[in-house]
């Protein structure tokens, strides 16, 4: 069901940090109808009311899931709230967009899969990095195979920001690397290892280094923090015949290609080095292609609603959502496996002198 000039009548589950964004592109849109918008604080309630007066503002989340005439909830609620949330919407027979992570276990998060597609309901993890032109060219690169073939990826998401106390910094931002990783890469790796530091809050990791390696011997390495003095949003990408660079938070090289790299003569001794092959340097051009970049959370919500309408599968959904939560998962498990993590204010290996 839609409203009668096509557009999917739609709540919002959520209006915090993340959830004014969604507000904004809901409002945006020409293919929702944003009906209300549910949220305990006063204090979103009145952001609400502030910038979008007339539009139903609410405390309480019941009338959504016993509406006939909402077909889709966009959740943004905390992250150990997402399976709740979502299941709620669900079994209420409604679609529904899940912000990042889809939930807090790969058990959950398959539950609701397999419940959308046994009621026929579009249910999205909200990816949005699966939108980004950047990230799109460098999947095309890859699969094209200029890149040559792919020998390690690593990514850097730190930041003096947010601190978050529902989730540590593992669940608050690897989802974006590792579906970014997963999407180029298109499998899971088969062995994961991490540590990580506890600086601020009990049982939360503040920082944490993890390393990936699938099954065709890449490897990926992810360093998150949000107790760093530089705001770095990179992945690097080193193939056998070039390397890339993409940097989200720059405006005018967020994709750099070096045309360069090292080559083995297999046929040809290192005089120098009689027991090793001669190795050679390339150095070529170092190219900023021009990519046009629509928002990518426009894009992701304009993709989620099509799949309303159109009884799609999501990018984002499905076996990629619970791939996703199953990887961060098996990294949690390594984070205090040999030895506990101390927690704020202990003296040791991990922890703050």
């Amino acid at each position: 069901m839609t409203s009668h000039d096509g557009r999917v009548r739609t709540a919002l589950l959520g209006c915090g940090y993340w959830g004014k964004n969604l507000l904004r592109v809901l409002m945006e849109s020409r293919d929702a109808q944003l009906l209300v918008v549910v949220d305990p604080s006063p204090a979103a309630q009145q952001y609400v009311s502030s910038r979008h007066p007339g539009l139903r503002v609410s405390g309480d989340e019941s009338h959504i899931f016993d509406s006939d005439s909402i077909d889709a909830v966009v959740i943004a609620t905390p992250a150990k709230d997402h399976y709740r949330a979502a299941r709620l919407a669900l079994r209420a027979g409604k679609h529904a967009f899940v912000e990042k992570p889809l939930a807090t276990s790969a058990g959950e998060a398959q539950e609701l899969v397999d419940y959308a597609r046994e009621k026929g309901l579009a249910l999205m993890a909200g990816h949005t990095f699966l939108f980004n032109s950047a990230v799109n060219y460098l999947k095309d690169m890859i699969d094209s195979g200029s890149l040559g073939d792919v020998r390690y990826v690593y990514s850097r998401r730190l930041n003096l920001g947010i601190v978050r106390s529902d989730v540590n910094v593992l669940w608050n931002l690897a989802p974006h690397d590792v579906s970014i990783i997963q999407y180029w890469l298109e499998s899971e790796p088969e062995t994961v290892s991490a540590v990580g530091g506890i600086y601020l809050q009990p049982s939360l990791e503040d920082v944490v280094f993890s390393t990936l390696r699938f099954r065709e011997g890449q490897l990926a390495n992810i360093h998150l923090s949000w107790l760093d003095p530089h705001k770095v949003r990179t992945v690097t990408v080193v193939g056998s015949r070039k390397m890339v660079v993409l940097d989200d938070a720059s405006t005018e090289a967020r994709v750099v290609i070096y045309d360069m790299g090292v080559d083995i003569s297999t046929g040809t001794k290192d005089t120098d080095n009689p027991g090793g092959f001669l190795v050679s340097h390339r150095y070529g051009d170092t190219i900023i292609p021009k990519i046009p970049y629509p928002e990518p959370l426009a894009r992701e919500m304009a993709h989620f609603l099509d799949c309303v309408r159109l009884g799609s599968e999501p990018i984002s959904g499905g076996q990629h959502a619970v791939s996703v939560v199953r990887t961060i998962e098996r990294i949690q498990a390594e984070l205090h496996k040999g030895w506990p993590a101390p927690e704020p204010g202990e003296r040791g290996r991990n922890a703050a002198e």
